[in-house]
Parts: structure tokens; C-alpha cells; sequence
């Protein structure tokens, strides 16, 4: 089990009720939580919208904490979020809550943005995925090889700006079939172009490993675009 206090990312996603609200409306209230956590929340690294690339009544929400449930905790505790959760269910703005799920960081894996500047962008393509394997050997064997690609990755891809996975600690109640033990691979790329190329060397990573009897599976992948509200990085 982690520790509670280390690095975690989470992520939720939300379908709009369209008939009340539009998406734009939506994200125009939440944009001023963003703006707090931006300002007032220094443990707080990451906090950015996004739309489905199936269905943009969903709005999805990334999310980073560098001291892991304490930090979800004093960011939750605001009262700026107070407020958003009070207007939102006064004007009957989100219809449902489609998935949560999240993870900690795996110490010495991958990057979050290329520098120690605020990032804030639209039109990235932000890539979630999961991956099962039959057992903790095989995850371990598959975590390493991708831990050596991230290294080239951050060198010869400059338009993979995120880059980073960790383990599923429990059962998702929602969204996509995640399991505790699941790898979540989550990555953000300037465009979708860039995201795609990364698939036919993720699948090769995981191919000798079922060559030598061990069974891998890559069990979803979700697509959305960065809407340019909130920040997927800032100055720490």
C-alpha cells in the first residue's frame, strides 16, 4: 500500500446536463476554483479541464497533488469549493459523475511538463489508459521497460508534455473496468498525432511478455482535448 502522504493523481469526469447548461457555462463557474488553486493552493500541481472526444457533454478533470491525500483534503476543504459545489447543484448544472479513479506516483517514473513553468493549454490531447497483467511479476517486468522509454521519450518527443502511471489501489465504481493492481497510464500531447504514435511501442513492450506465457491486456483507453481552463502544471 502507498502511503497516503506521497504524490497522487486523480481523475474524474462529468456529464454536463445539457438541457440546464452548456459545457461552456459549466466550465466558466469552475474556472474560478481553478483560478484559487492556481494562486492558493501551492501543494496543489495540477488542475485541468478537458472534453471527450466521444461524447462533449463530458467534461473531464485532472488533478495533482504533490502530498497526496492531504492535499485532496485541504484543496476540497476551500471554500471555493464550497461555492462550486453549492451553485452547481442550485442551477442543476452536472447530470452524473461518469468515472473516478486515480493513483500514486511511481517514484522515478516519467515527467509532468518540460520545465517548471505554469502550463496551460488548449487543444492537447490527453491520453488514459489501463493495463492488466496476470501477476505482480509481469507488471513489475512491464513498468521497468516503459520507465526506460519514458527516458527516450522525453528526449526525441517534445510533444509529449506528461508522461507518467501508476497503480489502481482499488476497484473503480464507475467508467471503465479498473481494478486494484491495474497499471493507469496517463499522458497529455500537443495533438493527437502525437499521442497515437506512442500506441505501436507500448503494445511492443508488452508483447514478449506474453510471448513467454504471461497473460497482458490492455483493458480501456479514453481520449479528451484540454480546454484551457485550469493548469496541468505550475511554478512549485
Amino acid at each position: 500500500m502507498t502511503e497516503s502522504n506521497a504524490a497522487m493523481t486523480a481523475l474524474v469526469e462529468y456529464q454536463v446536463r445539457t438541457g440546464e447548461v452548456t459545457t461552456a457555462e459549466w466550465l466558466e463557474v469552475w474556472q474560478s476554483r481553478a483560478q484559487d488553486a492556481l494562486e492558493a493552493e501551492p501543494k496543489t500541481a495540477g488542475y485541468a479541464a478537458a472534453v471527450s472526444l466521444e461524447d462533449e457533454s463530458c467534461l473531464f478533470f485532472y488533478e495533482h497533488y504533490v502530498n497526496g491525500l492531504a492535499g485532496l483534503k485541504a484543496h476540497m476543504e476551500r471554500t471555493s469549493h464550497t461555492a462550486l459545489t453549492e451553485t452547481m447543484a442550485a442551477h442543476r448544472m452536472t447530470r452524473r459523475r461518469v468515472m473516478s479513479t486515480g493513483f500514486y506516483d511511481l517514484p522515478d517514473f516519467g515527467w509532468r511538463g518540460r520545465d517548471e513553468k505554469t502550463l496551460i493549454c488548449s487543444d492537447a490531447v490527453i491520453s488514459l489508459s489501463g493495463m492488466r497483467f496476470s501477476n505482480v511479476a509481469t507488471r513489475r517486468e512491464f513498468l521497468s521497460r516503459l520507465a526506460d522509454y519514458s527516458n527516450d521519450c522525453f528526449t526525441e518527443q517534445p510533444d509529449t508534455l506528461i508522461y507518467t502511471c501508476g497503480i489502481a489501489e482499488r476497484d473503480a465504481d464507475r467508467g471503465p473496468e479498473i481494478k486494484h493492481g491495474d497499471v493507469l497510464f496517463f499522458k497529455v500531447c500537443t495533438d493527437l498525432a502525437a499521442a497515437e504514435s506512442q500506441d505501436p511501442v507500448h503494445l511492443a513492450l508488452r508483447q514478449p511478455l506474453s510471448k513467454d506465457g504471461e497473460e497482458t491486456a490492455l483493458t480501456f483507453q479514453k481520449l479528451y482535448r484540454t480546454t484551457g481552463n485550469g493548469f496541468l502544471t505550475k511554478t512549485m
